[in-house]
């Protein structure tokens, strides 16, 4: 009888501590979704003006990574173009004063297409919900000990990030996907970025 008694108050701690598992384990899950934004492409609000994500007849696309905010001489940054005929990387120093490096290399409309194609997929021109033109610009001087990255589509799309919170800016689309094709579009990607931080994510 006793025995019984036991193992009848045993069982009910281990339900009890299954309760307790699962429950926090839920009432987890829950937090994260409402206090961490950046866990998903879900978890931002896009603007439904950017919603169609078209590049058609776009013509030419850059990519700026701007460095820290440094003493002038030690300033990097870089810019990646890419049209249908070329595709040119700058690396500048003294706030985009003097041409570090350059490079460029022949393109064609295939390869041209294909990139643009792939920068829709990345959605490229989302943009964060309240956010408008005029903040498209609004980068100067924002995230001082990191990076800016800056993309631009032709002379009338322009949208920004930065390294220290992928929420700052305009750009709602997969920065870090372009990124990542812009570089790969050079293939002296690694020697043009040496000695600077601009390689580093």
């Amino acid at each position: 009888m006793e025995f019984a008694s036991k193992l009848r108050w045993i069982l009910v701690v281990f339900i009890l501590l299954f309760v307790l598992i699962f429950v926090g384990w839920g009432l987890s899950a829950v937090a994260r979704n409402v206090f961490n934004r950046s866990s998903g492409p879900d978890a931002v609000s896009i603007s439904e003006e950017t919603a169609d994500n078209s590049l058609e007849g776009t013509s030419s696309a850059k990519y700026i990574v701007d460095g820290p905010v440094v003493a002038s001489s030690e300033h990097r940054s870089y810019k990646i173009e890419i049209s249908r005929n070329v595709v040119m990387m700058n690396v500048y120093s003294d706030y985009g004063q003097n041409v570090v490096r350059t490079k460029s290399y022949t393109n064609n409309s295939e390869a041209f297409d294909t990139f643009i194609k792939s920068l829709e997929e990345a959605n490229a021109t989302a943009r964060y919900e309240g956010t408008n033109d005029e903040d498209d610009y609004a980068d100067q001087g924002v995230c001082p000990d990191g990076r800016r990255y800056i993309l631009e589509l032709d002379s009338d799309i322009r949208r920004w990030t930065t390294s220290c919170d992928r929420l700052q800016g305009t750009a709602a689309g997969k920065m870090t996907t372009m990124r990542s094709l812009f570089a790969k579009q050079i293939p002296d990607f690694e020697d043009m970025v040496k000695d600077t931080v601009l390689n580093r994510r």
